[in-house]
């Protein structure tokens, strides 16, 4: 026990001794570095172990003295050195600050100083302002498209120096080089910053801000200057057309539309317009467009042509250009293709009052392109079809449209004399699915030569014989037939037995070979004629083949017609027995449908006598099975019929269920009674 007690007081000596032989030394010192905004109070410390000596603060290797309100010590404890310095100023608190302890006695030579403490007092600078050439840029920065320039950003009076940064239109944009900072030569604590910016003329960049932003830790708000860019370019332009969506081929005389030039530049283009290279004279259909700013970095003006409607002369090649004091756009091209159905060329010979006939002599079996038709202008190119006009009837050519001149030259095989008359020709195309047709006034006509033709068509099943029919007892029966001849013929003659007649001849009385009647078609004389032979006075003996002959200089041609001849009797027969079957077929009929209205009727009077029950059932006392009785004997009974003397027309009365009724009646039951039968005769109208 007193060896331990003897040891803790050891200790404690030891202890004591310590503390009075130890040397004092810095427990805290100062930061390197601090920065405190101007007005602001801060705070250096210090604190010192085994403190013996006195605490004392220089400033820039000046000693500082303690001043009420505004240098204080911050602690009263003794080993606490900490200064305490209100409303940091820049004049009088920035720069190197010392804390020192003097040596506990002089034998000791145990003084402290720390290291230096940079205090930074921040000074918010000045706003920032643009230079270019050595002037402040106040003004928009005008540059030509491709120029380059150098731009720079100044901040100054500011402690420490601001950050700046550069943004074109809302982009960082790096400067040219890291930016600088000089000590201002009036205020030498602080300090100018100064960075560069190299800006390149664009015309994408047209109208938008350059912005120089300075960032200074006294302040959480950047400050900034700026200005705009204003870049000269030649213009550019694009053509509109209104509507935008053409749904539908522009058409002569009744589309409308308009073409929209639309220019680009800066400063502002004047917009000229052309077609096929050639100026358009300003007219009222050129309007200005008045247009604002429609894009943020760009100036746009505008002007429309417009086409109310469109016309054929309208169609061509539009172009439109710009210029300004930069220079020319190059031109924006649109063809503008009209369509129009055919017209007449104003160049081509028939193109007057006169009406043009083309002939042409062809030979019965060649194949040639006799005729080509009037040239018509057209957009899409007219397509030609053929007509020919025979006797009144107008027969479409199966005219094989040719790729290059669509159908122009009217192509004809083998031909015969069925070719032979007068031709028209139709120019036509389409439009929007509509057909547009000019007919041509021009008439073409075409002759051919050749040997006869009898063009009679022999009969079905009659082995190439032509048939004629005729009834006996005719006062007069004609064979006729038609032939074709160039040159005319020099013999047609009938022949029939031993017997033959020429035209124009008779054989009196029977037989009369009627002259040559000549074929018109259109009012114009063909090659074509009509023999007839009239026989008189017709009888069954005179049924034969005929013979017709046709000679020419160039050939002849013959055909067969045979004379059938029918007794009317026979007619008259077949007639009889005809109608008398038809009336037998009505007769039919009508009994047909008496016999299924008669039997529809009798069903609708059973269901109603079924389901008819006599209204006064309801207030009798007689048992249910009387009541079935009285109604089924009712249903047996047999009505009679009278004779309405007024009408004359039968009507029905159940006398019978009307006097046998020998139970009470209710008034009601009586008004509401269904009779068997109507009780007043019905109004004859």
């Amino acid at each position: 026990m007193n060896f331990i007690y003897f040891q803790s007081i050891t200790v404690i000596i030891f202890i004591i001794t310590a503390r009075i032989n130890a040397e004092q030394r810095f427990a805290e010192t100062p930061a390197l570095y601090q920065e405190v905004s101007s007005g602001d109070d801060v705070q250096l410390r210090c604190r010192v172990q085994d403190k013996r000596g006195q605490c004392i603060w220089q400033k820039d290797r000046k000693p500082v003295g303690m001043h009420p309100d505004k240098y204080e010590w911050a602690s009263g404890r003794g080993s606490d050195c900490t200064l305490l310095i209100r409303r940091a100023s820049l004049d009088f608190d920035d720069g190197y600050w010392e804390c020192q302890v003097t040596s506990g006695d002089f034998t000791r030579q145990d003084a402290l100083t720390s290291l230096p403490s940079r205090l930074l007092v921040r000074v918010k600078p000045r706003k920032p302002r643009l230079e270019y050439g050595g002037t402040i840029l106040n003004s928009a920065l005008t540059l030509r498209e491709g120029q380059e320039v150098t731009i720079s950003c100044v901040s100054r009076y500011g402690n420490p120096p601001a950050l700046i940064k550069w943004y074109i239109g809302g982009d960082e944009i790096e400067p040219l080089r890291e930016q600088t900072n000089a000590t201002e030569v009036d205020s030498p604590k602080t300090s100018a910053a100064h960075s560069l910016l190299r800006v390149r003329g664009q015309r994408e960049n047209h109208g938008l801000p350059i912005q120089c932003i300075t960032m200074h830790p006294s302040s959480i708000v950047p400050a900034s200057a700026e200005t705009r860019l204003d870049v000269h370019y030649s213009p550019e332009v694009r053509l509109e057309t209104k509507p935008q969506l053409l749904v539908s081929a522009l058409e002569d005389s009744a589309s409308f539309m308009s073409l929209k030039c639309f220019a680009d530049g800066n400063p502002s283009g004047t917009i000229k317009w052309f077609k096929d290279s050639a100026p358009i004279a300003v007219t009222s259909n050129i309007v200005t467009l008045m247009l604002n700013r429609t894009q943020q970095n760009g100036t746009m003006t505008g002007s429309e042509l417009r086409f109310e409607p469109v016309k054929r002369n309208d169609a061509g090649l539009y172009s439109c250009k710009a210029v300004n004091i930069i220079g020319e756009s190059t031109a924006a091209n649109y063809r503008l293709d009209v369509q129009y159905g055919p017209r007449l060329n104003s160049e081509d010979p028939v193109h007057n009052n006169t009406i043009k006939k083309f002939e042409e002599t062809t030979l019965l079996g060649t194949s040639l392109e006799p005729f080509e038709c009037t040239d018509f202008e057209a957009n899409p190119p007219a397509q030609y079809r053929w007509m020919h006009l025979r006797g009144g009837v107008t027969e479409t050519i199966e005219n094989s449209l040719q790729p290059k001149d669509g159908g122009k030259r009217l192509r004809l095989e083998n031909v015969m004399w069925s070719d032979e008359g007068e031709y028209r020709c139709v120019a036509f195309n389409v439009i929007n699915g509509v057909r547009r047709e000019m007919p041509s006034e021009a008439r073409y006509l075409l002759h051919v030569t050749g040997p006869p033709e009898i063009q009679a068509r022999p009969s079905s099943g009659g082995k190439g014989i032509y048939e004629s029919l005729g009834w006996a007892g005719e006062p007069e029966h004609i064979l006729k037939s038609r032939f074709c001849s160039r040159p005319p013929p020099r013999l047609v003659a009938w022949q029939w037995g031993s017997s033959h007649i020429r035209a124009g001849e008779s054989i009196h009385p029977k037989y009369e070979a009627l002259s040559l009647e000549h074929i018109k078609e259109n009012e114009i004389p063909t090659n074509c004629y009509w023999a007839k032979l009239v026989i008189k006075d017709l009888q069954t003996e005179d049924a034969r083949i005929y013979t017709l002959l046709v000679e020419s200089e160039k050939g002849r041609d013959s055909t067969n017609i045979k004379l059938i001849i029918r007794d009317p009797t026979e007619m008259r027969v077949i007639a009889a027995a005809a109608a008398v079957g038809l009336l037998f077929l009505l007769l039919l009929i009508s009994i047909a449908v008496y016999s299924v209205l008669r039997l529809k009727s009798r069903q609708y009077r059973q269901e109603e006598e079924e389901g008819s029950i006599a209204a006064d059932a309801f207030y009798s006392n007689t048992p249910t099975t009387d009541r079935q009785k009285n109604i089924n004997l009712s249903q047996n009974k047999e009505y009679t019929r009278k004779m309405n003397s007024e009408g004359g027309l039968a009507v029905t009365y159940d006398y019978d269920q009307i006097t046998k009724q020998v139970r009470a009646i209710s008034p009601e039951a009586l008004k509401v009674r269904r009779a068997p039968a109507v009780l007043q005769p019905p109004t004859i109208v």
